[in-house]
């Protein structure tokens, strides 16, 4: 989950960046495109040295740090450095004070925050009548342009930690989908052992008090007590049963639903309607994986399930982006378990790396002709 959340906060991040890096980037396109090469450089070093710092700042925000001990300072050097150069970069430079402005939204609690963007605003009035258009009304749309200009840009990053701190709670919704089945699974176990177990318990303690009295009727409980055992080991086994047995059908309508918690988009294409049971028993412990494993070891954005039948084989293909390079971590012992199951159907399973950054599970079964299941699932994407 922390791996996710900072694979997020970086993609996010990026892209507001991109963003204000282009529309800074504006005042040195004027100067150049108004031939003044020396102003166009030295506004192109200033910028995108408050760039890299804003870069920071957004970095933090995003990831709902504070903005640190240092934000004065930060603040302080915004506003020397975008008011200190107003004399010698002149009129091109007049809509820059709203760069000051968002780093005063971001870096400062809200009511010093409030007064910073008035005082900006109202600042950029005079400024502009002496630098730029003495008019009142061209100075009043600056000061109106560098307003919305600061708001704009404070919100943009505000909406990327919304949707950072979404897919955080899309993300754990999804794991608790995971884990739901488990957890049900282990109350049930334990209710029923603890029921056994105390049976047992007491069926013992009265045959060993009764050893001595009356051994027949001491045997006779112990006989009992083993009894319960026996019927509690076919209720074990039931219960496992009843999990192993999967339904490839409803599993793959599972599978999407859990992916899109995330905030994936999941297309699902189905070319077959009958399988046989063993073999969509396989497919639908192969489906709950990988999805378990997409959610869990990846920032996907969009996956593929594909379940089709060609060449006497039945192929299924789980495929999504987002694969994640978590060194160190070890290979659970689920795919090795999906594994042994294809080997004893006769067929071949593949997992690995597919592309930049995706990671793809293929499995090819043979097909069985005896067919005794009917998978009903609509081949149009997922969602």
């Amino acid at each position: 989950m922390a791996h996710e959340g900072e694979g997020q906060v970086r993609w996010l991040s990026r892209g507001v960046v991109a963003v204000t890096g282009t529309l800074w980037a504006l005042t040195p396109l004027a100067f150049l495109v108004a031939g003044d090469v020396g102003r166009a450089l030295v506004s192109g070093i200033l910028l995108g040295g408050l760039l890299v710092v804003y870069a920071r700042i957004v970095v933090r925000r995003i990831k709902g740090a504070g903005p640190g001990h240092n934000r004065m300072r930060i603040f302080a050097c915004f506003v020397l450095i975008v008011y200190g150069a107003l004399p010698f970069l002149g009129s091109v430079w007049i809509y820059t004070p709203f760069i000051v402005a968002t780093a005063g939204l971001l870096l400062l609690r809200f009511r010093p925050a409030a007064g910073v963007l008035l005082a900006v605003a109202v600042a950029e009035f005079p400024l502009s009548r002496a630098l730029q258009d003495p008019s009142p009304e061209a100075a009043l749309q600056n000061s109106a342009g560098v307003f919305v200009a600061a708001l704009v840009a404070f919100w943009l990053v505000r909406y990327a930690t919304s949707v950072r701190e979404l897919r955080d709670v899309r993300a754990a919704l999804a794991e608790a989908a995971v884990d739901q089945d488990r957890t049900r699974m282990a109350a049930e176990l334990h209710d029923l052992l603890g029921q056994t177990l105390a049976s047992i318990t007491l069926k013992t303690e009265l045959a060993l008090a009764l050893m001595d009295l009356d051994r027949r009727r001491a045997v006779g409980e112990v006989e009992s007590a083993v009894a319960i055992a026996g019927e509690a080991r076919e209720q074990i086994g039931d219960v496992v049963a009843a999990r192993r047995s999967l339904d490839v059908g409803a599993e793959l309508s599972a599978a999407i639903a859990l992916i899109e918690l995330t905030g994936a988009r999941c297309d699902l294409r189905v070319g077959i309607s009958e399988i046989d049971e063993e073999t969509g028993d396989t497919l639908g412990w192969i489906v709950r994986e990988a999805a378990t494993n997409i959610v869990r070891h990846s920032d996907a954005r969009h996956c593929l399930i594909e379940l089709d039948t060609g060449e006497g084989r039945i192929h299924l293909l789980v495929r999504n982006d987002g694969a994640r390079r978590e060194a160190g971590r070890r290979r659970g012992s689920g795919l090795a378990g999906l594994r042994r199951r294809v080997d004893r159907l006769g067929g071949s399973l593949h997992a690995g790396p597919a592309g930049d950054d995706g990671f793809e599970v293929r499995v090819w079964l043979p097909a069985v002709h005896d067919q005794e299941r009917v998978v009903t699932v609509d081949s149009c994407p997922g969602g």
